[in-house]
């Protein structure tokens, strides 16, 4: 004897919940025009309710004659909305390939020069942890001269430049942003860095911040040149 095989059948049938859709969207429809669905029609957002909430035309005329020219902080609207243009579209006129064939890679250059002086200038000093090398073992001591005389981080800023400076020749924002947080950790990890050295150097490295008082980059410039 064979199976017998019924329909499967819903609960509730499609056809009997059709009314109550062709309801609730009625009512969402008369909402969103901001048609009532009752005795108020208070909450209905509509462009001219929208309008209205804005200053008129008037009233921003005239706070735009408001003052005398050239005393109104002029500057600062053409520099802020210029550099919003200059952000939608994605490109400085006249300078935009300027930068991303100059700047870009004179950064990054420069950048790489930095990390290589400064490994250099470390000597026996150099490595990847932020706990110096401790004197007792032969190989530490506290270096002052060099590029380390004219910043207390140099390495460190050498690893910005170039990221920056990778950044833009590629155009990637993605690369730019991931510098920030670059920035913030080497910043944190710089500090917890000079906390070890002064437990180990104690006054001669809290002089030697004083002398060089740029962590990534230099207080005066004229002691650079």
């Amino acid at each position: 004897m064979q199976p017998t095989h019924r329909p499967f059948r819903y609960p509730i049938s499609i056809e009997s919940r059709q009314p109550a859709l062709e309801v609730y969207t009625s009512v969402l429809h008369k909402v969103s025009l901001g048609e009532s669905t009752g005795e108020s029609n208070d909450t209905g957002i509509t462009v001219e309710r929208i309008l209205e909430s804005l200053s008129s035309t008037d009233t921003i005329a005239a706070n735009l004659s408001e003052g005398k020219l050239g005393e109104r902080g002029e500057q600062y609207v053409i520099a802020q909305f210029g550099l919003l243009l200059f952000i939608t579209i994605g490109n400085v006129p006249f300078i935009g390939d300027a930068i991303t064939t100059l700047l870009g890679p004179t950064l990054l250059l420069t950048g790489l020069f930095a990390v290589y002086k400064s490994a250099a200038d470390l000597q026996d000093n150099l490595s990847p942890w932020p706990v110096p090398t401790s004197p007792t073992s032969g190989r530490g001591s506290l270096i002052n001269s060099g590029i380390y005389s004219c910043v207390r981080h140099p390495m460190y800023t050498g690893v910005l430049l170039g990221m920056v400076g990778l950044s833009i020749v590629t155009d990637s924002v993605v690369r730019l942003l991931l510098t920030c947080a670059l920035y913030y950790v080497l910043d944190v990890k710089s500090e917890y860095e000079e906390t070890k050295l002064v437990e180990i150097y104690g006054e001669e490295y809290e002089s030697y911040k004083q002398e060089v008082e740029g962590k990534f980059f230099p207080a005066d410039w004229k002691n650079v040149f």
